[in-house]
């Protein structure tokens, strides 16, 4: 986003983030819901396959254009 302050945020997300930034985040893995890590999952095994798509670029923000 190049903005060195953005913060996610799960609650207002389409607004805050999708609408505000214009980036989504693409490669979520369906097994792990999307919201609030400390509320969605505790098992350590998802949240490190998690972290290793995020460092993999398999999860990654996508920019979008208003038509999306």
């Amino acid at each position: 986003t190049s903005d060195d302050h953005a913060k996610m945020q799960w609650i207002h997300y389409f607004r805050n983030i999708i609408q505000c930034y214009q980036v989504v985040i693409e490669g979520w893995p369906n097994n792990i819901p999307f919201a609030n890590l400390s509320k969605a999952s505790s098992a350590i095994p998802d949240l490190e396959m998690l972290l290793r798509k995020w460092e993999s670029g398999t999860t990654y923000w996508k920019a979008i254009d208003d038509a999306e």
